[in-house]
């Protein structure tokens, strides 16, 4: 089994002892209450990357959960997959010039793309030096 170790400073501490007596874990159970805030946390991410808003009600009170992570992570999302370019005039510019002018590879690049498109490539075999430690 995989040993964790931070280092923590009081506040944090104190908070974690919080969180333990909350959940109802004794003080050698630290192991346990680790995995408990992990699977917690591991919760709340899916639902910020899902595009999910993380409310507490309490009758008309509502809260919503604020966290810069969580900010983050709905940027992230809402982005999308490249994410935005914010481009000056000259930089479009260049770029549609370079775009204009097509793509035609030298005979040695389309060589060595050829080579490594090849279903028979194997990958090379890796050989370590005997004096490497």
């Amino acid at each position: 089994m995989a040993r964790f170790q931070a280092q923590t400073n009081a506040v944090i501490e104190e908070e974690l002892a919080d969180l333990r007596g909350r959940l109802g874990l004794r003080a050698n159970q630290r192991a346990d209450l680790l995995r408990e805030i992990a699977s917690l946390a591991s919760w709340v991410v899916r639902q910020a990357e899902a595009g999910r808003r993380i409310e507490a009600r309490r009758g008309r009170d509502v809260e919503a959960l604020r966290n810069p992570t969580l900010d983050r992570l709905r940027e992230r999302r809402n982005a999308g997959v490249v994410g935005r370019i914010a481009l000056s005039d000259s930089e479009v510019e260049r770029l549609a010039a370079v775009l204009d002018r097509g793509f035609s590879p030298t005979p040695a690049l389309r060589k060595a793309l050829s080579r490594l498109a090849a279903t028979k490539r194997k990958p090379p075999k890796l050989r370590w030096r005997d004096g490497a430690a």
